[in-house]
């Protein structure tokens, strides 16, 4: 068990500590309520005197309430790391990326680069007009190989999409579409619940 599972649990009661406890802030707000509740500052501690304690909830809601300030300040500090983390892994994607086409710049005869993202261009068109066509339909909604497909699929974009930010650019908003748009066509089930909703 972890911080993320006692924040599930007692989300109804204090949604405040509840969605803290699933975040980077996890750790320093249980040990707050592990302090309230008066056990080592562990989730299988904390998640006990859930089960054993009647009065825990209440004495979780109390400290929600006495701490406001507090909390708030952990939720800004965790906001704040999360937006520096993601600074950070953005600035050393794009500086990868300027290197890669510093050295392709100095290499002006080479064709791999091209025929590589001609190869995952091509195979993604393909791959769409597949889906829109119905021609790959029966494969996608199969249940035995849509898990296949689906992590095929969302590694071929996930290619594609590197490939062409290579040549392109990218922003931090596309690799999020980008993420989203992966998930989804690796997400068992997806197109095949949606048919069965239909009929």
């Amino acid at each position: 068990m972890n911080w993320s599972d006692i924040g599930r649990v007692i989300g109804g009661a204090a949604p405040v500590l509840g969605t803290l406890l699933g975040g980077p802030a996890g750790g320093a707000v249980g040990g707050l309520i592990a302090a309230a509740l008066g056990t080592p500052s562990n989730p299988d501690a904390v998640n006990a005197a859930l089960t054993n304690n009647p009065d825990a909830i209440v004495r979780i809601q109390e400290l929600q309430v006495n701490a406001r300030v507090q909390l708030e300040q952990l939720a800004v500090t965790a906001e704040m790391n999360r937006m520096q983390a993601e600074g950070a892994q953005y600035a050393a994607e794009a500086a990868d990326r300027d290197s890669a086409r510093k050295l392709a710049a100095v290499q002006p005869n080479d064709l791999i680069r091209p025929l590589i993202a001609a190869v995952l261009l091509l195979g993604s068109l393909f791959i769409i007009y597949s889906i829109m066509s119905g021609w790959a339909i029966d494969v996608i909604t199969n249940s035995t190989a849509a898990l296949t497909v689906g992590t095929v699929m969302g590694t071929w974009f996930m290619l594609t999409k590197e490939v062409m930010g290579f040549y392109f650019g990218t922003t931090k908003d596309s690799q999020k579409q980008s993420a989203a748009i992966t998930d989804f066509a690796m997400t068992p089930g997806t197109v095949s619940a949606e048919k069965s909703n239909k009929q």
